[in-house]
């Protein structure tokens, strides 16, 4: 049985035969040519590689020993120009060497020849490696269909898991990932009191396997800022949805910043990443160089963020957060990119408005097109980002004493926590999700998320923890005042809030009481109001006294009783007017 019409479709079907004796190779002509082949010869391996760069052959029959370029060598320069074509390479030879057959092996052959060759004996290698052909080809269509899919389902899937991210005009976010999916993450989002929260994740490996969680990541993280939770409420709750659903051996790195940029205050959680860096463009230097201080999530049940670093940062300051992907790419000599070639990099350009870029172009020029091992991501944050609407100055209310519509709605809502629970529990996400509940979206609540919050913590730290505001009058007591707050925190058995949420509704509009009452010994609230009235600055450019002076800018009234352990203030709004 000949070959001729029964040989798969091909780009073409010549065969390229490299042997230095003539008789071997018009030997091997006439057999593939009655088989129904075209036939290119060559008397070295120089020539054979010059007709093969020509023309292109389906299949390269070699003799192994031959002046000018041996078949070893000649069948390791081919291999190399096939690329991602099969074209399978077949040595032809007298001697049963194991360790040359060894050798032709290792330069890309496909399988031998022993002479004397029988045309039976071709015409069967050839069926065999159309076969192959076949399959091969097969494959590659389904790898290039894979591949399509692929990128398809990573579009979609980066959409659902970073395509509602705020502030995407301000943050340069640059990633790149070594598969088609990506296992770094980056994640933003407003508090309702315009604060930024930032979020750098990076799961185990790379490609489909290590996005699994992404998506509950994602999900996790925005209901929960939106919410107003704090960072270490965000991160326990993170770590208990990866712990379902991760397999053992995947966990999470992740980064957690929270940008106050009214009070130039940045808390940073880093959870097993890579330092998180405040660059001064102003100076030219590095801020802060803040450590991992935690493990990984979705590793420990009982996962408790030991602490938070909170820094001061000015307007023009810039925080970068990366991925190991960075630091650990290598050249081509192996050697790694490093933490100390970083800093040198973002030392050099820290002048520059385009750090994230010149870091991206630092680590082209030193992998020298090398392949990556591992995702690389970065994002650099200015300071100054604040969500639009935020609170600037003082909500526009209804100050003249408005009739109550009595047959519209009027609830009460209250809340008692004593103990042990204010160290779990942080009411401010509950009231302002009581509110939405009854009340619906507004921009309003904003506002008033800063009220209740301010509120809350005057409560919990100079009230119950009786931990004296002063400390905070410089950014390094700030840092001091937070330290000793988590230690009292850890420790706390006893003392207790009462919160009492009343509603009336207002003609066009809505009035709140907020009464706040805490088992503390007070303080001296005829001070800090005296103070407010006699200037609209409040108490100085110090940090402490911040949190009275936003409420009382914000609220049509407040007071105080009980020796200033209880307080009651007044928010109104229309609905036709929102905050300025």
């Amino acid at each position: 049985m000949e070959l001729t019409g029964t040989r798969p479709e091909q780009v073409n079907d010549t065969v390229l035969v490299v042997d230095d004796l003539e008789t071997n190779r018009l030997l091997l002509k006439g057999m593939l040519q009655h088989l129904g082949f075209e036939v290119l010869l060559a008397d070295n391996g120089a020539r054979g590689v010059a007709l093969f760069r020509q023309h292109s052959p389906w299949i390269v029959l070699i003799d192994v020993l031959m002046p000018v370029m041996d078949g070893i060598e000649t069948a390791k320069q081919i291999r190399a120009m096939c690329g991602d074509r099969f074209v399978p390479i077949l040595f032809v030879t007298s001697s049963d060497d194991e360790q040359l057959m060894e050798r032709c092996i290792e330069a890309g052959a496909d399988d031998f020849f022993r002479r004397p060759i029988s045309l039976g004996a071709l015409k069967a290698k050839l069926l065999s490696m159309q076969r192959i052909r076949r399959l091969y080809s097969r494959v590659q269509q389904l790898h290039s269909l894979l591949q399509r899919d692929e990128e398809i389902a990573e579009q979609l899937l980066r959409g659902a898991i970073e395509g509602d991210n705020s502030a995407l005009n301000r943050i340069r976010s640059l990633k790149r990932p070594a598969e088609t999916f990506c296992g770094d993450v980056q994640l933003s989002a407003f508090r309702p009191n315009g604060n930024l929260n930032v979020l750098l994740g990076d799961f185990t490996g790379h490609g489909l396997a290590s996005v699994v969680g992404a998506l509950p990541l994602s999900e996790t993280f925005r209901a929960m800022t939106q919410k107003g939770f704090s960072g270490d409420e965000i991160l326990r709750q993170i770590n208990l949805k990866l712990m379902k659903l991760l397999p053992t051996g995947k966990f999470l790195a992740a980064t957690l910043v929270t940008l106050d940029a009214e009070a130039g205050q940045l808390y940073v959680w880093n959870c097993g990443m890579p330092e998180v860096l405040v660059i001064s463009p102003r100076d030219g230097d590095i801020r802060h160089r803040i450590s991992s201080a935690d493990p990984p999530l979705g590793i420990m049940t009982d996962f408790e963020p030991t602490g938070v670093d909170v820094l001061p940062v000015a307007s023009s300051d810039r925080i970068l957060l990366y991925s190991d992907g960075l630091v650990e790419a290598r050249n081509p000599v192996g050697e790694m990119f490093g933490d100390d070639r970083l800093i040198e990099t973002v030392v050099k350009a820290a002048h520059s408005g385009e750090l994230a870029a010149h870091l991206m172009q630092a680590l082209d020029d030193f992998m020298d097109g090398c392949l990556q091992d591992d995702d690389v991501s970065l994002l650099e944050i200015p300071c100054n980002i604040r969500a639009k609407g935020g609170n600037q100055g003082r909500v526009v209310v209804n100050q003249d004493s408005p009739e109550l519509v009595f047959d519209r709605d009027s609830w009460l809502w209250s809340l008692e926590l004593r103990g042990a629970s204010l160290q779990r529990v942080n009411p401010v996400p509950m009231m302002l999700s009581q509110l939405q509940e009854m009340q619906g979206n507004a921009a309003h609540w904003q506002s008033l998320f800063t009220i209740l919050t301010e509120l809350y913590v005057n409560a919990l730290d100079h009230g119950v923890l009786q931990l004296k505001s002063e400390m905070k009058s410089t950014p390094q007591g700030f840092a001091r005042y937070f330290s000793s707050r988590e230690a009292k925190l850890n420790h706390l058995t006893e003392g207790f809030i009462r919160i009492q949420l009343t509603y009336t509704a207002l003609e066009g509009g809505g009035r709140l009481l907020v009464r706040m009452h805490d088992s503390g010994k007070g303080f001296d609230f005829q001070r800090w109001l005296a103070e407010a009235d006699r200037t609209e600055a409040g108490y100085g450019d110090g940090l402490a006294g911040r949190g009275i002076r936003l409420v009382v800018a914000l609220c049509e009234s407040i007071e105080y009783s009980h020796g200033g352990a209880a307080v009651e203030v007044g928010f109104s709004w229309r609905d036709d007017q929102p905050p300025e």
